[in-house]
């Protein structure tokens, strides 16, 4: 301490040799497990609390093929009994932290001894690690709620004991398990409800006596005369009132097809997909202020679609970087260039009112099949679709309610919105190359980074440890990297939820997505894997309330409001296994095309910053931000990037640091900084801050981290 006296024995041994300390080793028996410095001699006497019979106990660190680093306990007990490793390891939890509760438990006779007659750890048997005997549903419930969680999982069957993350569920699929088993069962089932009672069988006794689920979106019929807008689909409307011509709400879907394309039977395919989907043939006028959606025929005019063959990379750009007048014709488009005989770009271009990242997956499903179909000569032969998008708004305001009204659905959501937003910053102020522009321009621009090889698994490997999904992890990082760089304790981020678990929506195409705010308190006292338990908190109940419409939000938080940045939250983060908006990670194959996803010719920032989270097919995946050319050049982006990518590394190496201790900078840069605190001898020493930064031009984000 700086006192002089001493504040903890390490554990380590040394010796002083001349001026240098030489390292001889640990004085225990600690070793470093998934980022938590552990200390066997605590686990084993865990084990001892926990089976009080035992002789003796043991633990040690043992690499499976599959599972990576495990922690094994033993437990000296008399020949011939086992050990039941649940029960023990569910024991040894009230009395040691969760990384230190050992993967397995396994009894044995005796414990291996060295010459010296010192526990010889490295001759501990290596136990088999085997799957999970499987456990069949032992009620109609839990036949009904296995069900959902293989088919949401593509799997043929799950264990009713099993968890539905450690089976690769995720907060994404949580949220379409959370209203699928409410379908299944006919009882209210919350997203929280899945994170506490994570297998089948819990789930199906959690919930069981629950008022009952609300009702499914059907067909309506007849429909009213004006059809309203769906609670999102009601800001993208207002959005594009403001500025008809601006393509900020566009989603650009650009492939490469190689081969010989059969363009006359691509149009056809196109035009077989708007016939199907009723949203791609919808016009939005008003009457007095009020939009509703107007669904045109198949056969009218309107349902032909905005097609066009170009020759000329200029007018796709023009096509993706253009508005839409949505009372005129439906927000729709489609571009084909011709590059040569055998090769061709397709830019699909569709407003956000009539689409959403996750309706890309059935649109080009759809033309692909369409496409394949009209090639041999026949009409596709489509699934019929059970409901339309304008069935699904009628719901919505049916069934959740107006926010007007405080007993609706929707109006008891706004009240925890309201109390948890209150008071929160209008902006976060990131460090930017240029002042904030009174009108924002949402000219975009894009960074992608590579992830280091292993980080990926370690993220996992930490969700699992800490019960949390790998989005909270990346959450809680990216708010600490917010907060070191915005100088501020209180960030919000906002995340986008897909608003379509019911099995009925998800082949349509629709807006259906939502956004959430996350609120999140940091403090640089705090450890990260606490930090952790908080993030999770936070995140569960945002999804527990998350029918809400954005706007609605909005009017009721009242934050200010300008065209200058995004209102409650400048920075949007989403964690997936692709981006919404991509195909694929690898190419498609339609007949004898090859279809090959492109980077869309125009990019636009709906926020400052938007950071996806991408997990890869093969290797680690990458992150990608699009950012607001109006703020920030490449190089400052690129420059966060690589800090968040630190941070990532930083908390699974050792995610029981302190968040303040996380580091931020680099090593060469907190030497620089070293450098100009001292001053240099070929100049004075600069004796203000602005000065300081004056004779350093170019390193401003390092300073202010």
């Amino acid at each position: 301490a700086g006192d002089g006296s001493r504040m903890y024995r390490t554990g380590d041994r040394a010796r002083r040799v001349g001026g240098d300390i030489e390292y001889l080793g640990r004085n225990d028996a600690q070793v470093q497990l998934r980022g938590f410095r552990i200390e066997f001699g605590e686990i084993e006497a865990a084990l001892l609390a926990a089976v009080p019979s035992a002789a003796a106990a043991a633990a040690r660190v043992i690499t499976d093929a599959v599972r990576g680093d495990q922690l094994v306990g033993y437990l000296v007990v008399g020949a011939g009994q086992d050990v039941d490793s649940a029960a023990v390891r569910s024991a040894v939890a009230e009395h040691v932290p969760g990384y230190m509760v050992p993967d397995v438990v396994v009894g044995v006779e005796r414990l291996p001894l060295t010459a010296n007659g010192k526990l010889d750890r490295e001759a501990l048997p290596a136990p088999q690690f085997e799957t999970a005997e499987y456990v069949a549903p032992g009620s109609e419930a839990e036949a009904a709620v296995a069900g959902v969680f293989a088919d949401l999982l593509g799997v043929e069957r799950v264990s009713v004991v099993d968890s539905f993350f450690d089976l690769g569920g995720n907060s994404l699929l949580a949220a379409r398990l959370a209203a699928r088993a409410s379908a299944a069962l006919d009882v209210e089932v919350s997203v929280r409800d899945v994170f506490d009672a994570p297998s089948v069988r819990e789930l199906a006794v959690a919930v069981a006596g629950r008022r009952p689920a609300l009702p499914p979106v059907k067909r309506v019929v007849p429909r009213p005369e004006r059809i309203p807008l769906s609670f999102a689909q009601q800001r993208m409307w207002f959005i594009n009132q403001l500025e008809p011509e601006a393509p900020t709400y566009n989603i650009p879907i650009a492939v490469r097809l190689t081969g010989n394309l059969d363009v006359s039977a691509l149009r056809s395919a196109v035009r077989d997909v708007v016939e199907r989907h009723e949203i791609l043939r919808t016009t939005f006028p008003s009457v007095d202020g009020e939009p509703f959606q107007q669904v045109h025929s198949a056969d009218s005019s309107a349902a032909e679609p905005d097609w066009a063959v170009v020759y000329d990379e200029a007018e796709l750009v023009s096509a993706a970087g253009s508005g839409f007048d949505v009372a005129a014709a439906p927000p729709f488009r489609v571009r084909v260039m011709e590059v040569s005989d055998t090769e061709h770009v397709l830019l699909a271009v569709l407003h956000h009112l009539v689409g959403d990242g996750e309706s890309m997956r059935p649109l080009i499903g759809d033309v692909v099949g369409a496409y394949l179909a009209r090639v041999a000569g026949e009409a596709p032969r489509f699934d019929p679709l059970e409901v339309q998008f304008a069935d699904f708004a009628l719901w919505q305001r049916q069934v959740l309610g107006s926010p007007d009204d405080p007993s609706s659905v929707v109006g008891r959501q706004l009240d925890y919105w309201q109390q948890r937003l209150a008071g929160a910053p209008d902006v976060l102020d990131l460090p930017s190359d240029r002042p904030r522009p009174t009108v924002a321009s949402h000219r975009g621009g894009l960074v992608s980074v590579d992830l280091p090889a292993g980080l990926g698994a370690r993220l996992e490997s930490l969700a699992r440890e800490r019960e949390v999904t790998l989005f909270m992890v990346v959450h809680a990082a990216l708010a600490v990297l917010l907060s070191r760089l915005s100088a501020t304790d209180d960030v919000s981020v906002a995340t986008p939820v897909a608003g379509r678990g019911q099995r009925e929506l998800e082949p349509l195409v629709g807006m259906f997505v939502n956004t959430l705010v996350l609120r999140t308190p940091v403090g640089s006292r705090v450890r990260f894997v606490d930090f952790l338990d908080e993030v999770r908190a936070i995140d569960l109940e945002a999804l527990t309330h998350a029918d809400v419409p954005f706007e609605a939000v909005v009017d009721r938080v009242r934050p200010v409001r300008s065209e200058a940045f995004a209102p409650l939250a400048q920075v949007m983060l989403t964690v997936s296994d692709q981006t919404a908006s991509d195909l694929s990670d690898q190419e498609m194959l339609a007949g004898d095309l090859t279809i090959t996803p492109l980077q869309p010719p125009v990019v636009s920032a709906q926020r400052d910053m938007s950071i996806a989270y991408e997990k890869g097919r093969v290797g680690d995946g990458e992150l990608r931000v699009v950012y607001a050319v109006d703020l920030f050049d490449e190089a400052t982006v690129q420059s966060l990037a690589d800090r968040f990518v630190r941070v990532l590394v930083s908390v699974t190496e050792e995610p029981g640091c302190l968040i303040g201790e996380i580091p931020v900078i680099t090593a060469d840069e907190r030497e620089q900084l070293r450098r100009w605190s001292r001053g240099r001898d070929d100049h004075d020493v600069p004796s203000t801050l602005t000065e300081l930064l004056a004779r350093a031009p170019g390193t401003k984000s390092a300073v202010m981290v």
